[in-house]
């Protein structure tokens, strides 16, 4: 008999699991997934690093698929699978994860657009919310998004 691997959450991926399940969105992996499909409408969901997000003029942009990596690992499977469906259906939703990799609690769902650049696909989304993230970085004092 085969011994299952059975991977223990951490509080971060606790809460990241606990945020996607709060929003209706089922993910392959707990432990792992970064992005997962709402059940009630098929929208792609994005838990996106804060400390990677790029602000300028025209809003805010954020990595998510960089085309490298190993083909074999299950979540940049599942990142890129989402990333696609994402593009094919004109937008997604996403959140951002604080340096602890757990979801920021002063932002709620945010609407993104999807684009494809060579062979990344970042999220891009809207200037109002390039003033919050500005109001959160300034209050933290030390560069923090919590």
């Amino acid at each position: 008999m085969a011994a299952s691997q059975v991977l223990p959450l951490v509080n971060s991926a606790l809460a990241r699991a606990e945020f996607f399940e709060s929003h209706g969105v089922e993910v392959d992996s707990p432990a792992r997934s970064r992005s997962g499909v709402r059940v009630l409408d098929g929208m792609v969901v994005f838990a996106m690093p804060a400390a990677r997000v790029s602000i300028d003029a025209w809003g805010c942009s954020c990595l998510l698929w960089a085309g490298k990596g190993d083909s074999a690992d299950a979540a940049l499977a599942e990142r890129l699978s989402h990333c696609r469906l994402a593009v094919r259906d004109g937008g997604a939703e996403g959140f951002l994860l604080g340096r602890d990799n757990a979801p920021l609690r002063r932002l709620q769902l945010l609407a993104l657009r999807v684009v494809k650049v060579r062979r990344e696909y970042w999220a891009k989304w809207a200037a109002v919310t390039r003033a919050e993230l500005a109001r959160m970085s300034a209050g933290a004092g030390s560069g923090s998004w919590q």
